[in-house]
């Protein structure tokens, strides 16, 4: 059986070696062509979770709640920032069939240009396309922005690893006032030479996404829907606790209380570890020069704001497949055959389970969603990372070698 697989691991390396599968034409056609082909076959259909993205440009220049929920938006509502009116406003200005075309290839275009942009090898980078490429068809078939946060977040590792530091808080800034989530970005603060640059840049940034969406409404309307962004985020954390099968709280905060089926505790328990495992290795200052160091906190990071957060769901992980594909191919050390597998299974369950084509469909609807074990694997690959971050030297062999 060993031997089997390992021949068959064999087969598939020299078949992804040939030169078409690392050519970038290849992988940009494919990555062109992914969003017009699912715009196309969505062309004529009901896409809800566009229009409720549409309403917050028009809600904005009608001055209307962004919060409410308005009957012709399915019964839901939208929960990103005033600011995320620019973001749409191109696309909410044409027709619904070619807004929202154009708005799948937006999506994958940030995530193109953030993966391409990142300081690493070229087969670091095509390894990260081809492993990612099914999970970005998650977020593509509901619209979601989930996929340009994967693609801000390198974007933002990417400036602070080239010292480009008003541009990582353009990016963090942009992230945090369209997803409370996008402050994770300034876990990179301690990697930036010039944090005094990056801090000032952080102000003039805020001030200019908090005051962008008056030029198109009023103050007092603008002020207020802040409040009432923090009211529907709460609401919406107290629905993800209570409701034990709903598709939210994807995450290691979700699976004990779908699994128990008990809400009578606090997340606290876990967030207040998790909080503390993941700031452990910054303890570690002389490992910062390191940039394998450095790609283990982006991946980290990539992993944990799903983990502990009750809003994740399905199709956010595309920004866990990432840290996947940098925990493996980033590190100094060599990894072993057990690091592969991991890869295998988490590739499996955190992506392929979600296709009703590649994977039995009763698992995903009767174990896999209902428990939401999809966030296993990214859970157990974060406590490996963990270890490894507060174990491991990060220095490349040739540093080892000068020392």
């Amino acid at each position: 059986m060993q031997n089997k697989l390992n021949q068959s691991l064999q087969c598939a390396k020299r078949f992804f070696e040939r030169p078409f599968w690392s050519d970038w034409r290849t992988i940009t056609v494919v990555y062109a062509c992914i969003p017009i082909i699912i715009g196309l076959l969505k062309w004529h259909k009901p896409n809800y979770t566009y229009h409720i993205f549409k309403s917050v440009f028009w809600n904005t220049i009608d001055q209307l709640s962004l919060y409410e929920f308005y009957d012709y938006l399915f019964g839901d509502c939208n929960h990103y920032g005033p600011v995320f009116a620019y973001i749409i406003a191109p696309f909410a200005l044409l027709p619904d069939t070619w807004g929202m075309l154009l708005w799948e290839c937006a999506l994958v275009t940030v995530f193109y240009i953030g993966v391409r942009y990142m300081p690493l090898l070229k087969w670091q980078k095509v390894f990260m396309f081809w492993f990612c490429l099914h999970e970005v068809l998650t977020p593509l078939f509901v619209e979601q922005f989930d996929l340009a946060m994967a693609g801000m977040l390198l974007l933002t590792f990417a400036c602070v690893q080239k010292q480009k530091p008003v541009w990582a808080a353009f990016f963090i800034m942009l992230a945090m006032f369209i997803k409370l989530y996008g402050v994770m970005g300034f876990a990179f603060f301690f990697f930036i030479e010039d944090k005094k640059k990056f801090l000032l840049a952080c102000l003039g940034w805020a001030a200019l996404f908090f005051v962008a969406p008056m030029a198109i409404s009023s103050p007092e309307y603008v002020v207020q829907q802040y409040f009432n962004w923090y009211d529907s985020l709460v609401a919406k954390n107290t629905q993800n606790l209570t409701e034990h099968f709903n598709t939210t709280n994807t995450s290691l905060l979700g699976m004990p209380r779908k699994i128990s089926g008990n809400t009578e505790y606090s997340d606290l328990w876990l967030i207040v570890p998790g909080i503390l495992l993941f700031l452990s290795p910054f303890r570690r200052i002389g490992q910062y020069k390191h940039a394998a160091f450095r790609y283990a906190m982006l991946a980290s990071v990539a992993m944990f704001h799903l983990l502990f957060s009750t809003g994740s769901e399905s199709y956010g992980y595309i920004a866990a497949m990432t840290g996947f594909a940098i925990w493996y191919t980033t590190a100094p050390f060599k990894r072993g055959r057990w690091a592969l597998y991991l890869l295998i299974y988490a590739f499996i369950f955190t992506s392929l389970c979600t296709s009703d084509v590649l994977f039995p469909r009763w698992i995903w609807k009767q174990w896999i969603e209902p428990y939401a074990l999809k966030a296993l694997p990214t859970t157990i690959l974060w406590f490996v990372l963990m270890w490894e971050m507060n174990t491991k030297d990060y220095a490349y062999a040739k540093e080892r070698d000068i020392r």
